[in-house]
């Protein structure tokens, strides 16, 4: 089983995206957690301690997890720490800025999937 703990719901993804995580076969969606900036380390250790434990108890082969950096990092060591897998979507980026009439600039960007990258400590421990 393959956890897609990010905003974007599984049923979202391309092709490309969903052909990759076959992989790990089944897909199953914990949502990322709305972290809002008036939130305390504290109180990001604990939800990180409520998402882990829920996570961890699904026993899954690995995790994807994507969202807010602060609560992301935490998120990530305590799986690692724990020996989860952990992993990210690596994309291309194409993007375009477009001059509009009144002098603001546009941009758009396209995400093109391109594999899963593995998160793991800079220095072993």
């Amino acid at each position: 089983m393959l956890i897609n703990c990010t905003n974007h719901p599984y049923e979202t993804w391309r092709e490309p995206l969903r052909q990759a995580a076959a992989n790990y076969g089944e897909v199953v969606d914990v949502p990322f957690p709305q972290i809002m900036p008036q939130q305390t380390s504290v109180q990001l250790r604990q939800l990180v301690e409520e998402l882990s434990a829920k996570i961890e108890a699904m026993e899954p082969e690995a995790v994807i997890a994507a969202g807010e950096f602060t609560f992301l990092f935490m998120l990530v060591d305590k799986l690692l720490a724990d020996g989860v897998k952990v992993m990210c979507t690596c994309s291309k980026r194409t993007t375009t800025e477009t001059l509009l009439p009144d002098g603001t600039n546009e941009k758009k960007s396209l995400f093109v999937f391109e594999c899963f990258r593995e998160y793991e400590y800079f220095q072993k421990r």
